[in-house]
């Protein structure tokens, strides 16, 4: 389980990276506008030295790799490739420009400076490699027509200076990259790490009105908080009101409600520990999740002592004694950083409780491979 919390981080810092690409998109559309804003400078005389050929290709160079960012962000915004094809992209756009004499030369530092949104240092340590590979192909293409430009110098000399001059430049910011790559981190592990706190402006979020236990908001970053973080394994229950409706229909919405607190009551008595996350998922439906739960003997333990406490409830009045519960359960495996999958299992459980004839409770168990 000590690898759990790096997992979950991965999975915290993949969503991060979705953003950052959803926010790169729109700077790889933005930058398709520089192919026609120098064209119109071209027009206007700013530019001696650029045609309108090479303009248009840049606009078709950029919008190419927009559109790929774009397609692939809407088909499969998981991979881990859409942000070099937006950095790389970056890239070759400002390489080609270069080699059509649009100085923009120190543009190279800007893509793996970009590159640090992503807070993943090998992300920007290999943007750094390919920039400066470029950096190099592109000076030493241009290094006939610059040192053309002038009669005291031969291309090699020409070339040998201004990367020389440039690779020092490259490295002060390759190590100020580096140190604001672990700054980025430290930061975004507080915000990791905040995001499983709850302030006091969002207790109201995650109450349930009715009878103040956590409502279906609060489930995910329980999960977190005792799964994830505290690294325990455990199972979570699914817990379902059999005939529910009957009360509503036969006495009333508010005779609902008071059962609904009761059997709150109830679940609170069962469940009395700090760590033991009681959740209102809708209606008469409750999650609880049991960290440090692990066996099926514990956990099928717990589930009849909930039993036994539903059924005094139930008996204590003529109106509920027709009422019972139909429990799923599931446990979490190792590898798992979120709730929904552990819920489906749990959820599926109780399915097949339902189909059974309510009343009862089944744990989900994986079905076995074929051969």
């Amino acid at each position: 389980m000590d690898n759990i919390s790096n997992l979950h981080f991965e999975y915290f810092l993949r969503n991060h990276e979705k953003r950052v690409n959803h926010f790169f998109g729109y700077v790889l559309w933005f930058c398709c506008l520089v192919g026609p804003a120098i064209a119109v400078g071209v027009l206007l005389g700013a530019f001696p030295d650029v045609t309108l050929s090479s303009c248009l290709q840049t606009l078709l160079i950029a919008l190419t790799f927009a559109g790929g960012h774009a397609i692939l962000y809407k088909k499969i915004p998981e991979s881990n490739v859409i942000k070099y094809v937006g950095l790389f992209g970056t890239l070759i756009t400002i390489y080609t420009m270069c080699i059509d004499h649009i100085g923009i030369y120190l543009s190279y530092f800007f893509v793996p400076m970009t590159s640090l949104l992503y807070c993943r240092r090998r992300t920007f340590l290999t943007v750094c490699g390919a920039s400066y590979l470029v950096l190099l192909l592109c000076n030493w293409q241009i290094s006939d027509y610059m040192a053309g430009l002038r009669t005291d110098i031969e291309p090699i000399p020409w070339f040998i200076g201004i990367v020389g001059g440039e690779t020092i430049e490259f490295l002060v910011m390759m190590m100020s990259g580096l140190f604001i790559n672990k700054v980025m981190q430290e930061c975004l592990h507080t915000m990791y790490s905040n995001e499983l706190t709850i302030s006091k402006k969002e207790i109201e979020l995650y109450t349930d009105s009715l009878t103040g236990l956590w409502n279906r908001n609060y489930m995910e970053k329980a999960f977190d908080k005792y799964i994830v973080v505290q690294k325990n394994l455990g199972a979570m229950m699914v817990v379902d009101l059999d005939f529910f409706k009957k009360i509503n229909d036969d006495y009333g919405h508010l005779e609902g409600d008071k059962i609904l607190k009761l059997l709150c009551n109830t679940l609170k008595d069962t469940f009395i520990s700090d760590n033991i996350a009681i959740c209102r998922f809708g209606g008469d439906e409750f999650v609880i999740l049991l960290p440090n739960v692990q066996s099926f003997s514990e956990l099928s333990l717990s589930i009849s002592k909930l039993f036994a406490k539903a059924d005094e409830l139930f008996m204590s009045d003529s109106k509920y004694n027709f009422l019972s519960l139909s429990v799923g359960a599931a446990f979490v495996k190792e590898d798992e950083v979120n709730f929904e999958k552990v819920f489906d299992r749990a959820d599926k459980a109780l399915l097949q409780v339902k189909r059974s004839g309510r009343n009862a409770f089944q744990i989900y168990v994986d079905e076995p491979e074929n051969p």
